[in-house]
């Protein structure tokens, strides 16, 4: 659902962690740092991922930030919107049939517009939330928060654009936001007087071991996952999958990720699955770990937006979709759009169909600016 909202993809074959490994020497490596140069690249050497381990960003944070420089300026920028299958949720939410939304994203667009945050859980942290490591102490909740736009502050003046080559939206963010031709490690002293008081403490173990903490909460691959929800409380999704009706398996291809496991064990307590994919990958997965059933389980293969409607149709739920216009991204716009005209009758569809060219309009202007 990311990627189909516009941001850069990470994880897939020739995604930007798999571009990364090719740009070894545009990384910054320390000179001045807990372990030299040469161990530094080593590290990424052996796995370009090696860079969101704690025990490799403490010594030298700058190949996290230079890899993830325009996916972070764009939360804060605001420059990504959601899809339907971001929405859908919360569509859920309001007819009583959500109890919760465990999501392996850490881009935060779910927390835009679910508006019951105890059914928020991201295990895998927040990429739109600023923590001090190891402890992963908050900083603040929000890219609307001074402190996370003085994060981005930071970003655009001390790291620079590994990407240059790469065209706009696929990675590079210098054509937008000009960066250094050098990259500097961010401290939390940069914060100066926005430094919440509970973080001092921290600011001088990084002078005195001259090891780095601050950077977005999503979890580095040596961490703990997140137990709470967004309401602070504490959550496990696979204590809660006992108490639900049905699995929607949602964007995702099952490829590994812990919180695979959620439908991989509905399948053993016999709870029913619905997996929106274009391809039979999630599919695969569950045969080999969740015991799939046919007869029980569905797999609706197809464009996920469309997936969505063809539900909210079938509910009688599809003029909801209209409260949540000014959210949707261009291409969900325009999938809505299609979708009013082929299968909506009757007087309505004039009414439907001008607030959706007034939002794709707003939209494309917006889209300008990015």
């Amino acid at each position: 659902m990311s990627t189909a909202a516009g941001i850069p993809d990470f994880r897939s074959p020739g995604g930007l962690y798999g571009t990364s490994s090719m740009l070894l020497d545009r990384f910054t490596y320390l000179e001045k740092a807990t372990k030299p140069p040469e161990w530094q690249r080593s590290q990424l050497e052996r796995d370009i991922k090696s860079a969101l381990l704690y025990s490799v960003f403490s010594v030298n944070p700058l190949p996290y930030h230079e890899m993830r420089r325009g996916f972070m300026i764009g939360l804060g920028e605001g420059q990504w919107k959601l899809t339907l299958g971001h929405v859908f949720p919360e569509i859920l939410n309001r007819n009583g049939k959500l109890h919760l939304l465990a999501s392996q994203n850490i881009d935060g667009l779910d927390h835009k517009v679910v508006s019951d945050k105890s059914k928020l859980y991201n295990p895998h942290g927040l990429m739109s939330v600023l923590v001090s490591e190891p402890s992963c102490t908050r900083l603040c909740d929000s890219p609307e928060s001074p402190i996370y736009q003085r994060y981005i502050e930071l970003v655009k003046t001390n790291i620079k654009d590994i990407y240059t080559d790469l065209p706009a939206r696929k990675g590079k963010s210098s054509h937008l936001w000009p960066g250094p031709e050098k990259s500097t490690p961010i401290t939390l002293a940069m914060f100066g007087d926005l430094l919440p008081a509970e973080l001092k403490t921290a600011s001088e173990r990084e002078v005195e071991t001259g090891k780095f903490s601050v950077k977005p909460g999503s979890v580095l691959f040596d961490s703990y996952l997140w137990t709470h929800n967004a309401a602070g409380q504490r959550c496990d999704a696979m204590d809660e999958v006992d108490n639900c009706d049905l699995v929607l398996v949602m964007g995702t291809s099952l490829s590994g990720l812990s919180i695979d496991n959620v439908a991989h064990k509905a399948g053993y307590l016999n709870k029913p699955r619905l997996v929106f994919d274009m391809t039979r990958a999630p599919i695969e997965s569950l045969e080999r770990n969740g015991k799939w059933s046919a007869e029980r389980d569905c797999h609706l293969q197809g464009n996920l937006d469309e997936s969505v409607l063809n539900i909210l149709l079938a509910t009688q739920w599809l003029t909801l979709v209209f409260d949540y216009l000014p959210h949707l991204c261009l291409g969900s716009l325009k999938t809505l759009r299609q979708f009013v005209q082929d299968n909506v009758r009757g007087e309505p569809i004039g009414e439907y169909l001008a607030k959706i060219d007034g939002a794709i309009q707003q939209e494309v202007e917006r889209e300008k600016h990015f």
